[in-house]
């Protein structure tokens, strides 16, 4: 589902993936950087995990989660930037948070959800995949947005 949003409207009137739910100050790490071993741009609703390959010791270093990595984060809507490569500075959801993510299927409101590669949720469980949240509200198809609450854990195949 694709969003228009003009550089000079700073409360986008539409869901977009990563955009906050509820208090849109609410607190989030903004001294996050874009690992050098991530090869494609970052966006808003991206899951990301740390990049333990980095010996950066001033912020946290982070590149896009496989779906068994440990989350980190979902990197937040910025209505000024949409896409983020290596080095820059990111903005990160972390656990708790709620924020809109788009669907991959239909979800059940209380559903426990987890990522797919395309940074979608799902609540098909598959075992070795990493738990992503809870969804707050219903989705009755694919690119439906989903209110969700931040809830990291990982899962052992065969689980």
């Amino acid at each position: 589902m694709a969003s228009n949003i003009s550089l000079n409207q700073f409360a986008p009137n539409s869901i977009v993936a990563g955009l906050y739910v509820y208090m849109a100050n609410l607190p989030q790490l903004h001294n996050v950087i874009v690992s050098n071993n991530q090869e494609t741009a970052l966006t808003a609703g991206s899951v990301v995990t740390i990049d333990t390959a980095s010996t950066n010791i001033d912020a946290a270093v982070v590149k896009q989660a496989a779906v068994t990595d440990n989350i980190f984060g979902v990197v937040t809507f910025n209505p000024i930037q949409s896409q983020f490569v290596k080095g820059e500075r990111v903005s990160v959801a972390r656990e708790n948070d709620v924020v809109w993510l788009p669907a991959a299927a239909a979800i059940t409101a209380g559903a426990v959800l987890y990522f797919t590669a395309e940074n979608q949720v799902t609540s098909t469980e598959t075992p070795g995949n990493s738990i992503i949240g809870k969804a707050l509200t219903p989705a009755s198809a694919q690119g439906d947005f989903v209110q969700v609450q931040l809830g990291f854990a990982t899962t052992e195949a065969g689980e």
